[in-house]
């Protein structure tokens, strides 16, 4: 394991309020509604015909193991692997079907032992902001999937700061007398972790890895985008 792995799990903990287990219940309440049958109609549209019987399939950031076990249900001919850091995700980690598994890697510096162009898809579904840099990340992904395979990134990306904090804060609460220096540093230090890319910068650093741009959909009112690209 990358020894500097606890780095990297403070880092996240820091990125989560240093709440572990409220974040793990808010990521997990909320899957089923960011994995509906829009999202599965996308996947099998973009990423699906990537996929052969044999292929491995990856989730990167897999926190309890929702995705990965959809994955290994829907895909029963394939192999599910999630990739997570987070101790309190891994201490929930949900009972999987004997076709997934989880490993326990630092994504800030992938050394996961998956062979070179086994991998026909890959899931980075709000993880690219949390990471201080994605750059290696995006060439082990790289390294790690087959020609023709494809790579879906679903992020945050940069935006007004007015259009952030209109939307984090409809009641207009930063701007009133109640509004302690303790929420707003905290509001702010939240809109620098969430602003850290533009779409654009995603594209030119999976480009410049080697991949091919395939898909870029900016989504939540352009708040969000997704991007498939393919190698």
């Amino acid at each position: 394991m990358n020894l500097t792995i606890e780095k990297t799990q403070a880092q996240i903990l820091k990125h989560h309020g240093g709440d572990g287990e409220h974040a793990r219940e808010m990521i997990t309440a909320t899957y089923e509604r960011r994995h509906d049958v829009a999202f599965w109609e996308f996947w099998n549209a973009q990423l699906g015909g990537a996929i052969d019987k044999g292929d491995l399939l990856l989730d990167l950031g897999a926190g309890v193991g929702q995705f990965v076990g959809d994955l290994a249900l829907r895909y029963p001919h394939n192999t599910a692997i999630g990739i997570e850091a987070a101790p309190y995700m891994l201490a929930a980690q949900l009972p999987l079907a004997d076709n997934a598994r989880m490993l326990v890697d630092d994504l800030n510096d992938p050394q996961a032992a998956i062979a070179d162009g086994s991998v026909a898809a890959v899931m980075a579904n709000m993880l690219v902001h949390e990471l201080p840099q994605p750059v290696l990340m995006f060439k082990a992904v790289y390294r790690w999937m087959k020609t023709g395979g494809r790579f879906c990134v679903i992020d945050l990306v940069r935006q007004p700061l007015e259009s952030y904090l209109e939307h984090k804060y409809p009641d207009r609460a930063v701007w009133t007398a109640e509004a302690s220096r303790e929420m707003l540093e905290d509001t702010f230090e939240h809109f620098l972790e969430h602003n850290r890319y533009h779409a654009d910068d995603l594209i030119y650093m999976l480009t410049a890895c080697g991949f091919k741009l395939v898909e870029n959909t900016p989504i939540r009112d352009g708040r969000m985008v997704r991007i498939v690209v393919e190698k």
